[in-house]
């Protein structure tokens, strides 16, 4: 693992193998997560892309800092930007799950020759109703006050979460790694993070959805009613966009692996 300094913070990061002849995937995970929620991954990735995962902000290895502001999309998407540049490599692919879907959908749409494709898991654009946005961001608020107050009871009741149940068998081993990962990150940061980049802070770009005409490749789990119906929508406003159902909840490179990357597979391909 790499780290970089990036306008005042670190940023940790792999850059899995540097084949020049194949593509480069770029992977952001979501809320409570770490690059490390992509490992059992990689393996495969590298058989026909080139993968570099990264601690978003807050998580993993990366700076923590503790001023929600510091986590403003803007200042994200300007983190990353940078990050791409001092890697000197050609318009990667872009993977974002959740909330890393969400910061990966803005940062493409904010300099689109940056790169050269999207993946979307379990992502949506943002809330484009103001009262819901509102009212978003009052459950943000209450969630980042309940990290701060009993950590341990907020990740039990949010694994249980009727959003995180598969409706498949998932690998204990997997399953137990990512509890750790969860477990292990720092609750100040995450209600930082929670505050300055929750759903409800997020400025929507559903209506910017027809300015990115390049391959849009859309995931969601059939178990995730809220984010097939999001996708069903967000499918129709991209230029180029397919959108794969996959047997599962809304972690779909979780609850079924195998068959995210039997869909992701040829996506990626086509840009060798």
């Amino acid at each position: 693992m790499q780290k970089v300094e990036i306008n005042n913070v670190n940023y940790a990061y792999k850059l899995h193998q540097q084949n020049k002849h194949l593509p480069y995937l770029l992977m952001l995970h979501g809320f409570m997560g770490s690059q490390q929620v992509f490992k059992h991954l990689i393996d495969e990735l590298r058989s026909y892309c080139n993968p570099i995962t990264i601690d978003l902000l807050g998580h993993g290895a990366s700076s923590k800092p503790q001023q929600s502001a510091r986590y403003n999309e803007d200042q994200q998407i300007e983190d990353l930007l940078r990050f791409i540049d001092q890697l000197n490599i050609a318009p990667p692919l872009l993977y974002g799950y959740s909330m890393g879907g969400r910061l990966a959908l803005k940062t493409a749409l904010t300099s689109p020759p940056s790169f050269s494709g999207l993946i979307l898991e379990s992502t949506n654009c943002g809330i484009s109703d103001a009262a819901k946005r509102k009212e978003r961001k009052k459950v943000d608020k209450q969630r980042a006050k309940m990290i701060e107050q009993d950590f341990q009871t907020f990740l039990a009741n949010w694994s249980n979460l009727d959003l995180f149940q598969s409706p498949v068998a998932v690998d204990t081993d997997l399953q137990e790694n990512y509890h750790q990962i969860q477990s292990r990150q720092t609750p100040s940061a995450l209600t930082a993070s929670l505050k300055g980049f929750g759903a409800g802070s997020m400025t929507p770009v559903c209506a910017d959805l027809h300015k990115w005409n390049k391959p849009v490749l859309l995931l969601a789990g059939t178990a995730d009613d809220k984010y097939q119906q999001i996708n069903n929508n967000l499918v129709d406003q991209f230029p180029n966009a397919t959108f794969s159902s996959i047997e599962a909840g809304h972690r779909v490179h979780l609850d079924n692996p195998l068959m995210l990357l039997n869909e992701i597979t040829p996506f990626i391909s086509n840009f060798n």
